[in-house]
């Protein structure tokens, strides 16, 4: 279901207001690569520039790289055993069952964008060459000796029959028995240095691009470690800190922070960053003056405004979303509107995205973390006075909040 209810921007006169008073396993095996990036489209003031060369929130994206998140993902899912780990006995269900539901996870989130088409073309195990504990599965292993993982797990399959061909990305999935293959990172290609696979299907060479390959945790996080991982192959850094407090950063409002988290939508940044929204639904405040904007709730589709961006410098911005309890967030913690700060120079897993903390936020009950709370309501209003910045909500309803935002 879509709405776009009243969504507007127009300037208003300036009032003056007072400022009122388990994730670490998963990762993304890193490889150099060249800064440049390559553009999704967007011109807006607003689409700030990634700088550090890799997975980061610059509006653009190296698509030599990474996957393109508009459109149809062929993905090809692979079970793997090891001759010190021999696989469980067939059928394969209940682990594509644990995976599968990342699908209608990405559909919803994406609002009927991105569908990923998981498929498991051979319904038994694929024998790896190694014991398990030959892998080297030790938290930031090298993108090489991940390398050689992959390249062994679509070898197996391509010798097993699998025309490799047909896919845009793979998901390895280990057997249950495997415990040295403990954590989920996501592989993502060099083109400097690309990986080729002989398919016997089709006498050719293969270049494989992505893959997730799946470890132990994924019996604890389910299929949303799928959408996670994707995301990075998608371009995508963690918003999990590496150290210190896990989920100091954004806590449970964005699946690439905590997993687990009670509203994981995708934040609206990401879905601009993706594609699936567009300039024309984000209200960019770049040079001094005053806005309002009705925005429409990012769990909904339609063409209504879904982010008041305010550009603070080249690499620096305040974004406001609207956030309800729907779709991929039912259970979110609170509803409201969403301030986070966005720096594209910061690398992943040391916050490119921290959500503002609201000091008048509501105390946490049940599940819900301090951080998971810290939506703002009408009549609060968050002030930078170093970035010269003002964000004031207005008015909320069951599907949108009214924000006004200032520059000087």
């Amino acid at each position: 279901m879509s709405f776009s209810l009243g969504t507007r921007r127009t300037r208003v006169v300036a009032p003056v207001f007072v400022l009122s008073a388990l994730l670490a396993l998963l990762t993304l095996v890193l490889v150099p690569a060249d800064p440049a990036h390559g553009s999704n489209g967007s011109t807006s003031a607003c689409a700030l520039q990634g700088t550090t060369g890799y997975t980061d929130e610059g509006q653009q994206t190296d698509y030599t790289r990474f996957q393109n998140p508009v459109g149809t993902k062929r993905v090809g899912v692979i079970y793997v055993d090891f001759p010190d780990a021999t696989g469980t006995s067939l059928p394969l269900t209940p682990y594509y069952n644990q995976i599968s539901g990342a699908a209608d996870w990405m559909w919803k989130a994406s609002n009927g964008k991105t569908w990923l088409d998981l498929r498991a073309p051979y319904g038994n195990w694929v024998r790896m060459p190694k014991n398990s504990t030959d892998y080297n599965w030790a938290r930031g292993f090298s993108w090489e000796t991940h390398r050689i993982y992959v390249k062994d797990a679509l070898t197996g399959a391509a010798d097993a029959g699998v025309d490799i061909a047909g896919y845009d990305m793979f998901y390895i999935v280990p057997t249950s028995t495997a415990a040295a293959i403990s954590h989920t990172p996501t592989w993502v290609q060099n083109p400097a240095n690309p990986t080729w696979v002989w398919n016997k299907a089709t006498n050719a060479w293969v270049a494989i691009k992505w893959a997730v390959t799946f470890g132990q945790d994924m019996w604890h996080w389910g299929y949303k470690v799928a959408d996670h991982e994707t995301g990075h192959t998608f371009g995508l850094p963690d918003l999990y800190a590496f150290s210190g407090d896990q989920h100091q950063y954004v806590g449970g409002w964005d699946v690439m922070g905590k997993v687990s988290g009670q509203a994981p939508q995708f934040l609206g940044w990401h879905a601009w960053k993706f594609g699936w929204i567009t300039d024309s639904q984000v209200s960019c405040l770049s040079t001094a003056d005053t806005y309002s904007t009705t925005l429409n709730g990012v769990e909904y589709g339609g063409s209504g405004y879904k982010l008041a961006v305010i550009k603070t410098s080249a690499t620096t911005a305040y974004v406001a979303e609207s956030r309800k309890a729907a779709n991929n967030d039912s259970n979110a913690c609170a509803t409201g509107v969403l301030i986070y700060k966005i720096d594209t120079s910061v690398t992943t897993g040391t916050g490119p995205i921290r959500v503002v903390s609201n000091p008048n936020a509501a105390a946490p009950t049940g599940n819900c973390t301090t951080l998971d709370m810290q939506t703002w309501k009408p009549g609060q209003t968050f002030q930078d006075d170093t970035a010269r910045i003002r964000i004031h909500v207005n008015s909320s309803d069951a599907y949108n909040d009214t924000v006004w935002t200032y520059k000087w």
